[in-house]
């Protein structure tokens, strides 16, 4: 559809011209590349005129174009990306309207990603580039979010953050990805109410100067965020976050009274402590449960997804939270690998009686039932799904695992996810059996993809 409308404007830029001026910009603004846009601002005056005041622009440095702005044939004929977001910067400026911008540079190949680059070409968080054309848009940007070039960023601190806060009054949303970044002189932003930093080395071990300059942040995703050690998010007003923990902390604290969805991922932290008694959603996942787990007794979930190669432990901890209405069980891995699981029982009768939905990922299936096993009388179960393991598709086995969970399920629809690669006879074999021997059973089918 945007490559279409790129024809369009530069065959039949005449028509596009009898179009109202806010349509043309929204459609402008829906090109989701700048050189595409560039494209149409060639077409004719009019549509260059109203491309300054587009509201959303996408700036992108693909692994191509890197490699002929370096290769010495190509070098010449090739715009600099970092000079191609200044020039953009100067003509966007002239708009008054609010504005998105995206800059980013494709990841490099998996065989470089250790390697260093000395150049600064694409290093997109450096803090002269920044200067360079920020304050041309500040007054406009709500959103902004930039992916780096690892190779150069990776080895250069950046003071891109105080840069932002200092000049960027009225943003809103702010997403930085691949880069190292330092809370120097960092001044609080009390209009941001949505912060990504992705794959980043953050020079604020304890999460100190982000609660301290994001105080009205309501959504807060930190994924594989390096530097941490005892970190705490302490935010009054977040509502949703997502953590990613990478690296090895001593601690995790999430203390936010309004927070009501939480996916937190981490591998051994000694000590973790929730204090969020609005939670209503709780993703987690932790390699062995064997930390102090402090959670608020005020607790009212509603969903609970456990990864862990320490399912029991982790699901007593939550089992004073009567709410639970829908429960999720997983074991700590990859998509080929299953990670050593403890022998563990879990009596959900006991441990989640009110649960109406039960699902059950690939890993947690295939250790059914010698390292798993999951009995009770769910008599109130309404649905399960199950994610049949890719290793274990014999209708005999899939049947007989079924049983003591459907034993007394009456009412219960089950969604059998198969997996996408298995061939159509395996699928065909594994639903007749099914159905066969649970004939008062509802199903549904469908699949699903490794990885």
């Amino acid at each position: 559809m945007r490559s279409a409308f790129v024809v369009t404007c530069s065959v039949c830029s005449m028509e596009l011209e009898d179009l109202p001026s806010p349509v043309l910009v929204e459609i402008l603004s829906r090109l989701g590349d700048s050189t595409e846009l560039a494209q149409c601002r060639l077409a004719s005056r009019t549509l260059r005129t109203l491309s300054r005041d587009v509201g959303s622009v996408r700036l992108f440095c693909s692994r191509d174009r890197f490699l002929r702005s370096r290769a010495p044939a190509t070098c010449d004929h090739v715009t600099p990306f970092r000079s191609l977001v200044a020039n953009l910067a100067s003509f966007l400026s002239a708009s008054p309207g609010p504005l998105t911008l995206a800059l980013a540079a494709e990841r490099p190949p998996s065989a470089d990603a250790d390697e260093v680059d000395d150049a600064d070409d694409l290093h997109l968080t450096a803090f002269p580039f920044l200067a360079r054309w920020l304050p041309l848009l500040a007054a406009r940007l709500r959103s902004l979010a930039i992916d780096d070039y690892w190779l150069q960023s990776c080895w250069r601190p950046s003071q891109a953050l105080s840069l932002i806060a200092d000049l960027c009054h009225d943003l809103v949303n702010l997403e930085v990805r691949n880069a190292w970044l330092s809370v120097e002189e960092l001044k609080p932003m009390h209009r941001l109410t949505s912060l990504t930093l992705e794959f980043i080395r953050l020079d604020d071990a304890n999460l100190d100067k982000v609660n301290e300059c994001f105080p009205s942040l309501q959504a807060l995703n930190l994924i594989r965020v390096g530097g941490l050690k005892e970190p705490k998010i302490h935010l009054l007003q977040l509502r949703v976050c997502t953590w990613t923990v990478s690296n090895f902390v001593l601690s995790l604290t999430v203390c936010a009274p309004k927070l009501v969805e939480l996916k937190l991922k981490c591998v051994e932290p000694k000590a973790l402590h929730l204090e969020t008694p609005l939670l209503s959603e709780l993703d987690v996942t932790i390699k062995k449960a064997r930390a102090t787990i402090v959670v608020g007794e005020k607790l009212n979930l509603r969903s609970l997804r456990i990864e862990s190669s320490d399912l029991c432990n982790l699901a007593q901890v939550f089992a004073h939270s009567r709410t639970i209405k829908r429960l999720e069980l997983e074991a700590y891995g990859s998509s080929t690998f299953v990670d050593l699981v403890e022998q563990c029982t879990i009596d959900l009768l006991s441990t989640f009686p009110d649960i109406d939905e039960l699902v059950l990922g690939p890993r947690a299936w295939f250790i059914l039932p010698e390292n798993l096993n999951v009995r009770g009388e769910l008599r109130n179960l309404k649905k399960m799904m199950v994610h049949l393991a890719p290793e274990e598709l014999d209708a005999a086995m899939i049947s007989w695992k079924l049983t003591p969970l459907l034993a007394h399920a009456r009412y219960c629809q089950v969604v059998m996810l198969i997996p996408a690669a298995a061939s159509m006879d395996s699928r065909k074999h594994v639903i007749s059996k099914c159905i066969s021997n649970f004939p008062g059973i509802r199903w549904k089918w469908d699949t699903w993809r490794c990885g």
